[in-house]
């Protein structure tokens, strides 16, 4: 085999692994981004979660206060006053 058939060999064997190969490290590199950008996406939503979670305790404790506060309210309107009392007597 004289030179010239190795190096047209090495050229016919070498273009399309090149072709092949590009495409496949270009992908590569894609994927690896989407990766990373997911694993970002997920720790964010993570901490949207913790904050939701922290703010619905907060709302449920406001919810309980704001019950006992109308059961305070009704409790007092149905009571008479003093004046009221002493009214209906004369």
């Amino acid at each position: 085999m004289t030179e010239q058939e190795l190096l047209w060999n090495l050229v016919k064997i070498g273009v399309p692994v090149i072709t092949l190969v590009t495409p496949l490290l270009k992908l590569n590199s894609s994927i690896i981004r989407l990766i990373e950008k997911l694993d970002a996406i997920s720790k964010h939503n993570d901490l949207q979660d913790t904050r939701i979670n922290k703010h619905s305790e907060e709302i449920d404790i406001h919810d309980r206060k704001l019950e006992n506060h109308d059961v305070r309210i009704k409790n007092l309107e149905n009571k008479e006053c003093k004046y009221e009392i002493s009214r209906k007597e004369i």
